[in-house]
């Protein structure tokens, strides 16, 4: 039988002995095909899953939470720009100092001998804080009144001198018209008798520096004794018995720190808004912290009578009686001075204003929304600014307001009371 005109597929084939070969076996099955295709889908669902699900859920959150915030209302405390009162009062701070205080420092060489005086102790002026032994200022006064003994002992030579010469040129002087002497001897005695003036003269004014020295060392040697400048308290020693102390301010410490305080004195820097208004003589009540309840009376003693150009400040000295010393150096206070003539000033707290990379703004509400404006500073009083630009009398703006705080949120005010009482003045 032929098969030579049979189709090529239909021909079968044989391997080895009696098998023949079937190309159906080795077609891929159409079932695994389609669970390694579900594998495949499986794994890419999977990373898709855990990777961009949760980061778009993220971002929905994080829109939601903003939105939520714009939405909520926050609740603020707001004040309102207002203009100063025509009598106001400015609480400014201030450092007390004494009357006057004054470094004690030896006049002379020498070593302590004794001192009288610790910290703490109330002197009177004049009274002796501490002596010293001079020895060698001792010497040279010896040295001195020696030499002022022989400076008056050469006067008495030079008076017996003259008096001689003088005589002379009387003798020679008479006996000239006779011829009995030549004038060449009578104008010779009469210049030893001039001569002889000068040189009482100069053993005269000998003698008076030689007194002048004298008094110069001993004046030095009571600088032995060192006294108390003034009435007030020893603030600082620094005598030892022994000590070898050096005359001068450069050469070392001095030996006792002496203050007047039964008076002491604030300094208080004064922002140019409120300079005009600072006078001598004015009412300037001071309080400290460490004494609530009291309030110490105090005036207006003097001005620097121009500003600072750093600060634009005026220099201003508080006099305050302190006769139970109970105000101390070094005090830190709170003066209260009652300005008239502020009504220009555009005023806020100091803690309405925040100055960040934004600028200086302040956070103005209108309607219960929220929003931020620049503003200018143009004085500093404290616990108030003066604004100049940027805000109008009666604007609401927040009182202590932050960075979280966002344009157009909606806020729920609470409007604290007037910051700028009017101050009632004396009669």
């Amino acid at each position: 039988m032929e098969t030579g005109n049979l189709p090529q597929a239909v021909l079968p084939e044989t391997h080895g002995e009696g098998e023949v070969f079937d190309p159906a076996r080795f077609r891929p099955r159409r079932r695994g095909l389609a669970w390694s295709a579900g594998v495949v889908a499986v794994f890419f669902g999977c990373l898709v899953t855990t990777g961009l699900v949760p980061r778009i859920a993220h971002r929905s959150a994080m829109a939601a939470e903003a939105r939520a915030t714009e939405e909520s209302s926050a609740s603020v405390t707001v004040v309102r720009a207002e203009r100063s009162a025509a009598v106001s009062s400015v609480v400014l701070p201030g450092s007390v100092e004494p009357l006057q205080e004054t470094a004690v420092y030896a006049r002379a060489n020498g070593y302590v001998r004794k001192w009288f005086f610790d910290i703490g102790a109330h002197v009177k002026r004049g009274q002796v804080l501490a002596e010293l032994e001079v020895p060698d200022i001792d010497k040279e006064l010896r040295q001195a009144q020696a030499t002022a003994r022989q400076t008056h002992a050469q006067i008495r030579q030079a008076e017996t001198q003259l008096e001689l010469a003088k005589i002379t040129n009387q003798r020679y002087s008479a006996l000239g018209p006779s011829g009995v002497v030549t004038q060449q001897e009578v104008d010779q005695y009469r210049a030893g008798y001039y001569a002889q003036q000068a040189n009482v003269a100069a053993a005269e004014a000998a003698h008076g520096s030689a007194l002048a020295n004298v008094e110069r060392l001993q004046d030095l040697k009571s600088f032995g004794v060192i006294v108390a400048p003034f009435d007030g308290v020893v603030t600082a020693r620094t005598a030892e018995v022994g000590q070898l102390v050096m005359a001068g301010t450069g050469s070392g410490k001095p030996l006792f720190k002496v203050a007047e305080v039964d008076t002491v004195r604030v300094f208080v820097n004064v922002p140019q808004l409120d300079a005009a208004g600072i006078t001598v003589g004015m009412d300037a009540p001071t309080t400290v912290r460490e004494m609530p309840g009291r309030t110490f009376e105090g005036k207006v003693a003097r001005t620097a009578h121009e500003l600072d150009v750093g600060t634009r400040t005026l220099l201003t000295e508080v006099d305050i009686p302190n006769p139970d010393d109970s105000l101390l150096a070094g005090m830190y206070g709170q003066v209260s001075f009652h300005i008239t003539g502020q009504g220009d000033a555009l005023l806020v707290p100091a803690t309405a204003v925040l100055i960040d990379a934004r600028g200086t703004r302040v956070a103005v509400v209108h309607d219960g929304a929220l929003s931020w404006r620049r503003v200018a500073i143009e004085g500093d009083l404290g616990d108030r600014l003066a604004i100049s630009t940027g805000l109008a009398e009666g604007d609401v703006v927040v009182a202590a307001p932050s960075d979280r705080l966002l344009e157009g949120m909606r806020v729920r005010s609470d409007e604290a009371k007037s910051m700028f009482p009017v101050i009632s003045q004396a009669p």
